[in-house]
């Protein structure tokens, strides 16, 4: 399937094709369809399989096709590394390159007052660790009483590397009428 039959904005459609793209993979002609009518999504794909783009697409859409603009996140994405977090805001900022969106990265190591201002000036996206996402929490920096999608991606890994308990008190703290989409490389019953 090519990426210009996927009901995708024209900002999207044309950071695709900069970006080199024409042919989805597997994964997001799997999952992209059902992100963008705002179905809970379980995605289960080898690294290198576009499934960055298979979370991000449709929820960036979403939120284009809804321009308004909140100081609280719309979307949250969790993710277990800061190398990883680092990677999907790069790919984010990629994606929304044509368009107003904001996009917020939040993990530890990194000082605390550019995430504090960030969070503080507004944000549509943010791009997380859980750990240092409950940093802000427990600081008041971030509200999610406007999340409409959650992503958790390589939850296997954030299970495997003890963020279970994070994860649980940050889905605690978030709407219960939202999409959640959840990515991996191997999925444990977990």
């Amino acid at each position: 399937m090519k990426f210009t039959e996927l009901n995708l904005s024209d900002p999207l459609q044309e950071a695709i094709q900069t970006m080199g793209f024409t042919e989805a993979t597997p994964i997001q002609v799997e999952a992209i369809p059902p992100g963008l009518a705002g179905q809970d999504v379980v995605g289960v794909a080898q690294t290198g399989t576009g499934k960055t783009a298979a979370f991000l697409l449709p929820a960036l859409e979403r939120l284009l096709r809804d321009p308004r603009q909140t100081k609280n996140p719309r979307v949250v994405v969790l993710a277990p590394t800061r190398e990883l977090v680092i990677q999907v805001s790069d790919h984010a900022r990629t994606l929304a390159k044509q368009t107003s969106l904001r996009i917020a990265t939040i993990y530890g190591g990194d000082r605390m007052k550019p995430q504090i201002d960030s969070l503080r000036r507004g944000t549509d996206v943010i791009v997380a660790t859980p750990g240092r996402l409950m940093d802000h929490m427990r600081r008041r920096n971030v509200s999610f009483k406007e999340l409409e999608v959650l992503i958790l991606d390589e939850a296997d890994r954030m299970l495997d590397m003890g963020f279970l308990p994070d994860m649980k008190q940050i889905i605690r703290a978030m709407p219960n009428q939202r999409q959640t989409m959840l990515f991996s490389a191997t999925m444990s019953p977990r």
